[in-house]
């Protein structure tokens, strides 16, 4: 699932991974497009880096300087390139920055895509819809791999430390893990009382035809 919004930062840093979409009036499609690189319609799979020196590297046109543009600067700066190799070039670029996969106690638990970027884990656990009425506030696990190395973190999200902590934005490739209340209460307006009542009945025509029979 891929979710799109307004970015909070929407200014395009080094490591940012940029969808690139580039049509032209031309009567044959552009080439150029991110699409092209792969038969799978994954936003993921189709991106492009940003690299250490805050450039974008395209085909024909080379490596563009994108770094500390907004989404809008940097799609006027590489129809501004285009416009060598194409007929009136249209350029569509979006975030593809972060990856998480939510999983425990929470109602759609999946891997979900954002278009944009700071994302808080609160938000990351509202997509997918919340946790369960099972669900532990105060013990979510946050699994984190940073330069080859897994770390894992328990979090409380009921604790006022959590908007400052190093874990509340999360980072493209982490794992949530909700976990569940150590007692799950019963609810008692599931309990399914026809059936229960089926059952005793039961129970007693058993006892009542043993007892008749021994007799």
């Amino acid at each position: 699932m891929v979710f799109e919004g307004s970015a909070v930062d929407n200014i395009i840093r080094p490591g940012d991974e940029l969808y690139v979409r580039i049509s032209s009036a031309d009567e044959d499609p552009t080439s150029l497009s991110t699409e092209t690189r792969t038969n799978i319609y994954d936003p993921a799979l189709m991106s492009y880096t940003v690299n250490d020196e805050g450039k974008l590297k395209l085909p024909y046109v080379g490596s563009i300087h994108v770094a500390n543009l907004t989404l809008e600067q940097a799609v006027d700066t590489v129809e501004a390139a285009l416009n060598e190799y194409l007929f009136f070039p249209t350029v569509y670029i979006r975030f593809i920055n972060t990856k998480v996969t939510v999983l425990g106690e929470v109602n759609n638990p999946g891997v979900y895509l954002f278009n944009y970027k700071n994302i808080n884990i609160l938000q990351a656990i509202g997509y997918a819809s919340d946790m369960t009425e099972f669900g532990n506030r105060k013990k979510v696990l946050l699994i984190r791999e940073e330069g080859g190395v897994r770390s894992k973190h328990v979090l409380d999200l009921t604790s006022d430390q959590l908007l400052t902590s190093d874990f509340y934005l999360v980072k493209s490739d982490d794992i949530i893990y909700v976990e569940p209340l150590r007692r799950k209460k019963w609810d008692m307006n599931k309990v399914p009382y026809n059936l229960m009542l089926s059952v005793i009945s039961t129970a007693i025509l058993i006892i009542t035809f043993v007892n008749t029979n021994a007799n």
